[in-house]
């Protein structure tokens, strides 16, 4: 198979979640209520070989333990992207036992693995530093942040293009991109800065959370959403920018990934 293409199928209820492959996190939300939904992972993959996947289910938001229906369930499947997204196989699966009236459970969690193969390999976050090793880290993701935001609100898009280049690149190659399509994702989100949206700042209850087995960091919301998002003030629309950041190896500073 030329274009493998790996999705997770997940169905869940009463609680906030989250899934990542090779401690990327590939789906995270947020439930009052139930959803269910299908999302890409491919650009949580490096390369061929054994795959990890992690499952994490919380308490909805405003509640101390799960609730007794919270539930959790998923399965990775293969596409054949080249075949117009034919079905090929069902991989690893799980499903979360249920929570029950009698235990106050504030957090239950799985771990699985699964072979992928894909016919790119990317060097990605790991040749990052371990920011276990870096001082300050906070204020150096904040004014990473900054840093984005200022290109945004100042119209700086060429600059913009040039400093989500490797995050873009991995997308690409992951998902199998045109150059027409990988063009239409930056311009997309360019039109979407024009139309009047204007970077938020970050809420003074973000928090830093850290993936990649510790070589990436992200600001996120208390819901799990990204820190990094943009207000439409007349349509009070938000559009989120789910970006993640790393420290190269010999540098100083965190730039996106």
């Amino acid at each position: 198979m030329k274009q493998p293409y790996y999705m997770i199928d997940f169905s869940a209820g009463l609680c906030m979640f989250e899934i990542r492959v090779n401690d990327i996190p590939v789906m995270t939300l947020d439930l009052a209520g139930q959803a269910a939904s299908v999302g890409p992972m491919n650009y949580a993959i490096l390369e061929s070989g054994v795959q990890s996947i992690s499952a994490t289910m919380l308490p909805h938001s405003g509640q101390l333990t799960l609730d007794p229906a919270a539930m959790l369930k998923f399965n990775i499947k293969l596409y054949d992207v080249e075949k117009d997204f034919v079905l090929k196989e069902q991989l690893a699966s799980y499903k979360f036992d249920p929570v029950g009236k009698d235990k106050k459970l504030p957090v239950m969690r799985h771990q699985l693995t699964f072979n992928a193969t894909v016919p790119y390999q990317l060097k990605g976050w790991q040749e990052g530093t371990n920011l276990k090793d870096v001082e300050d880290i906070n204020e150096k993701l904040r004014a990473a942040y900054q840093n984005i935001a200022t290109l945004i609100n100042n119209k700086m898009y060429d600059r913009f293009k040039e400093v989500i280049t490797n995050r873009e690149h991995i997308m690409i190659t992951s998902m199998y991109l045109g150059p027409q399509q990988a063009n239409a994702r930056i311009d997309g989100l360019i039109e979407d800065f024009e139309a009047g949206f204007k970077v938020a700042p970050i809420p003074a209850n973000a928090v830093l959370q850290t993936y990649g087995n510790g070589k990436m960091a992200a600001l996120k919301k208390i819901n799990g959403e990204s820190a990094l998002y943009l207000v439409n003030e007349e349509t009070k629309e938000e559009l989120m920018l789910d970006m993640m950041f790393y420290i190269p190896k010999g540098k100083t500073a965190f730039e996106i990934i």
